[in-house]
């Protein structure tokens, strides 16, 4: 049975791990995202890895809009050029 390549098991229970990307591993001060998927049978952690996956998609894509919007700020504040 093929698997998935965030699915890793930690003795006996499977449990998610993603690298963070590399534009926001600065500000996120880890290397991976990694959570238990709370279960042992391979086939219930293939479906509730792609769950995780994609919240920790959703949790990176927030990061970098939070990110956006804070340089938006920083670059309201500087001064014009005279």
């Amino acid at each position: 049975m093929p698997g998935h390549t965030r699915l890793y098991r930690r003795g006996a229970v499977y449990c998610h791990r993603a690298a963070v990307p590399l534009d926001i591993i600065d500000t996120c001060g880890q290397r991976e995202e990694t959570c238990s998927l709370r279960t042992r049978d391979h086939a219930d952690a293939l479906r509730r890895v792609k769950i995780e996956a994609v919240r920790a998609g959703r949790k990176f894509d927030e990061r970098r809009l939070k990110l956006a919007r804070e340089c938006e700020e920083q670059l309201r504040e500087l001064t014009p050029v005279r």
